[in-house]
Parts: C-alpha cells; sequence; structure tokens
C-alpha cells in the first residue's frame, strides 16, 4: 500500500450525479485490493473510512495562491532574493510567521505547545479567503512596503501557461522589480 488516502471527485448537478471517470474508479479499486493484501486475518479487518463533504474549487485555487504564490513573494521580498526561489524549509517558515501574524499564535507551555491560532483550513467560502488574503497585503505586505501578487494577473497566467508556469512567471517579475529597486 503505497498510499493511506485517495480522493474521488462528483458532479452534482440538479438533476443527475456525474461519478468520476472510470479509470479513478478503477484506480479506487486497485487501492481497495492493496489494502486487502495487506489484511492478517478474518478477525483483524482493516477499516476505510469513507468522508462525503462539498469541495469548492475556487476556495481550493485561493488556498494555493496563499500557500504558494503570496507566501513566495513574502519571503522573497523579505530576504531581498532577487534570484532562485527559497526552498521548502524557508516557505514553511514563513507561512507560520504569515498565519501567527494575522490568524494568532501558539502558546508554549512548559510541557506542550497550546494551539490558538485559527486554520486556514476554517475558510470554507471564497469570501473568507478573499477577506484572509486582503488582511494579508494591507497588514502584512503595505505595512512592510512589500509588492502583493496582482490575483487578476496571476490567474490570467495560469490560463494561459499553467499554474507552475504562472508561479515562474509572476515571481521572476517580482524579482525583476525587487532588483531594480535595490539597484537604485
Amino acid at each position: 500500500m503505497r498510499t493511506k488516502r485517495i480522493t474521488l471527485f462528483y458532479n452534482l448537478t440538479q438533476t443527475e450525479v456525474i461519478p468520476p471517470a472510470v479509470r479513478e474508479l478503477e484506480r479506487k479499486d486497485r487501492w481497495i485490493k492493496d489494502i486487502q493484501n495487506t489484511v492478517e486475518a478474518d478477525y483483524k479487518p482493516k477499516i476505510i473510512k469513507v468522508i462525503y463533504e462539498m469541495f469548492d474549487p475556487e476556495v481550493e485555487r485561493q488556498r494555493r495562491f496563499f500557500n504558494g504564490t503570496c507566501v513566495k513573494y513574502y519571503a522573497i521580498q523579505n530576504m531581498d532574493m532577487i534570484e532562485g526561489e527559497p526552498n521548502n524549509d524557508t516557505i514553511k517558515k514563513y507561512r507560520e510567521e504569515l498565519l501567527d501574524e494575522l490568524l494568532g499564535y501558539d502558546v508554549s507551555l512548559v510541557h506542550r505547545t497550546v494551539r490558538r491560532r485559527k486554520s486556514t483550513s476554517d475558510f470554507k467560502t471564497v469570501q473568507a479567503w478573499n477577506k484572509f488574503l486582503g488582511l494579508l497585503e494591507e497588514n502584512i505586505f503595505d505595512n512592510a512596503g512589500y509588492e502583493f501578487p496582482d490575483s487578476q494577473e496571476f490567474w490570467e497566467l495560469v490560463r494561459q501557461h499553467g499554474y507552475e508556469e504562472a508561479e515562474r512567471i509572476s515571481l521572476e517579475r517580482l524579482q525583476a522589480n525587487l532588483k531594480a529597486k535595490l539597484c537604485k
């Protein structure tokens, strides 16, 4: 068993339920067979938990925009990085810093840490994400004099080039602007 989780997406209209593609259902069946092969005995069954929840692709796009592009914009400007991209550890550090600043913080006690900060997983609507991103721009980026990614321009780049390429282009533009500012 290579993975512990598999996700399937069903599309719903007012009149029908459109199941995932046949290949996705076959992938699920192969996954279940792999798990079944690891069952030691009939008296020790494995359990698969199935959760149905509404999925809004726009909310997921906003989450990805924050976790990727926004955090990288902040890290690059904070470190005056005019070439390359920050590594994953740096991105995680700056993401936590942004979340602590906007959503609260964790309290370190003697033997444990108590979570006092809200989570971005609580943002279930596009409006909640827009509000959060607006706060991020106003309270963090603007106060520091940093450039915030233009979401309309970014999503236009995504439409034209795909997400990864759009992020690369956007970060290169940011670094060119940053280089021009630093070389004045």
